[in-house]
């Protein structure tokens, strides 16, 4: 059976909005299911005296939704508030339309309960005036329909002390713990490419921070890379890291890159070892770091002489973080690639370099190529975030597409950048499945908007500036549930 968790419904609501179906259109639909079900169970609902609790979110919203029609076909409906007011403007338009079911107190012995009070998002033990409702609602005959899950319920886990329902009509797909109750799962419309493409919701849902966190909290970022013959391109990743949210940002240099490094940014703390490139000796230096850090990005700039492909695989060897590899460490990755199933890690290749990495050719259409990209990642055991027109993302259990981005990010150094923004989300707390659809989205938004005022002649710079203002945008979106 498959399974949708919280966090995946709330990124797919999100993400109905923004591939064109509304919030209120999947409102209303879920109230007119929940209609059904009880219009179907009853057969008829004239003088049938129902009451329906409703919370300040959305599923009350639906509760709200559902009360309408139900008033229309006859049936006695009360209307009970728990806690605040609706608090989203889908939820408050829907509670407008039925003010006047609204009671300060329900009847004593309804026929019907509706538990319209807490959805997906609840985590944690119930507190009150959510905690004495369930209690309400249990110690009532009434027969009992729960919208979306039981109040009380964890989508995540399956597990919480919730509103024992007779029914429960749950939406797009089945949670955790719903086996155990008499379950219907109801389309409400939320469209195919909100699951199977990247949106907002996926970064509204998966980038937070708690208001009390210190610095180095939300990320520690180590960067190794750069040679004699680059040295801007650890520079751009780990200025993609710092601007997609990393407190802390260590850049692991050549002792010739070390100045030109330091005076990137202000922000960078800068090491160096001896040489002009990558080298075994240098291997020790960047492991002990490494234990001071979340994640590491490995390849930008490095160059591709055997010494160099050599410390590569020892590093992934005796690495214990999450790494993204990017660029010349792909390379060699590719001629060592079982040293990937002993780590987390993010490979971000363009075409040619998922070649190197797999030896495998990719397909002309979109459909044979996601096909392909998911069997190698499983093969590989890492995620896998193919840089093309629509970018395709992969893990060993699931894959995304991106369609955000235009060909102004064929630009030197954007892939550098993206690999710092997947490394700085996956140091704030992402998977690194997330991190890496949520980087190539967010990248893909700020090309994007650069696109808008400076057609394609913009820079991996321009990008770099751009990251910031792109997350906030997408963070000031009003999630649904």
């Amino acid at each position: 059976m498959e399974y949708v968790t919280s966090a995946q419904m709330a990124a797919a609501e999100i993400n109905s909005e923004y591939f064109g179906v509304p919030v209120s259109t999947l409102m209303e639909n879920a109230g007119k299911a929940l209609f059904l079900a009880i219009n179907r169970q009853f057969k008829k609902l004239k003088g049938k005296t129902i009451v329906v609790y409703c919370g300040s979110g959305n599923n009350g919203g639906d509760g709200f939704v559902a009360a309408g029609h139900l008033a229309k076909a006859g049936a006695d409906v009360s209307v009970i508030l728990i806690g605040r007011p609706p608090r989203t403007q889908e939820a408050r338009a829907a509670f407008e339309k039925v003010r006047a079911l609204v009671k300060d107190k329900p009847p004593k012995s309804p026929d019907i309960i509706i538990d319209a009070i807490l959805g997906t998002g609840i985590k944690g033990a119930l507190r009150e005036p959510v905690r004495s409702a369930v209690r309400k609602i249990n110690a009532s005959k009434a027969f009992k329909l729960s919208v979306d899950l039981p109040t009380g319920l964890d989508a995540s886990t399956g597990k919480g002390s919730a509103v024992r329902a007779d029914m429960v009509i749950t939406f797009h797909k089945m949670k955790k713990g719903l086996e155990k109750y008499n379950t219907k799962v109801a389309s409400i419309g939320i469209p195919q490419e909100a699951e199977t493409q990247v949106g907002p919701g996926d970064v509204i849902v998966n980038l937070t921070r708690r208001p009390d966190s210190h610095k180095g909290e939300n990320g520690r970022v180590l960067v190794v890379g750069g040679s004699d013959l680059y040295h801007g391109a650890p520079i751009l990743a780990g200025l993609g890291a710092h601007n997609s949210g990393a407190d802390l940002v260590f850049m692991y240099v050549p002792e010739g890159n070390f100045d030109v490094t330091r005076s990137a940014s202000p922000g960078f703390i800068v090491r160096k070892y001896s040489g002009d490139y990558l080298t075994p000796g240098a291997v020790g230096g960047i492991i002990e770091l490494s234990q001071e850090c979340d994640v590491l990005v490995i390849g930008p700039g490095l160059g591709e002489r055997q010494e160099t492909k050599d410390a590569v695989i020892e590093i992934l060897g005796k690495v214990k973080i999450p790494v993204v590899i990017d660029a010349d460490a792909i390379k060699a990755v590719g001629e060592q690639p079982g040293v990937l199933k002993k780590i987390d890690a993010v490979v971000t290749p363009h075409t040619r370099e998922f070649v190197t990495l797999t030896k495998k050719k990719l397909p002309k259409t979109e459909k044979s190529r996601i096909i392909v990209v998911s069997n190698e990642a499983k093969r590989l055991s890492c995620v896998i975030l193919l840089k093309s027109p629509v970018d395709i993302i992969a893990s060993p259990e699931e894959v995304k597409q991106n369609t955000t981005g235009n060909p102004g990010m064929t630009a030197g150094g954007t892939g550098d950048v993206l690999s710092g923004v997947a490394a700085g989300l996956i140091s704030q707390g992402l998977s690194t499945f997330d991190s890496a659809c949520c980087a190539a989205f967010i990248l893909g938004v700020s090309g994007d908007e650069l696109s808008r005022w400076k057609g394609h002649a913009y820079t991996a710079e321009d990008v770099v500036g751009e990251i910031s203002n792109t997350i906030k945008r997408i963070l000031d979106l009003v999630p649904v549930r």
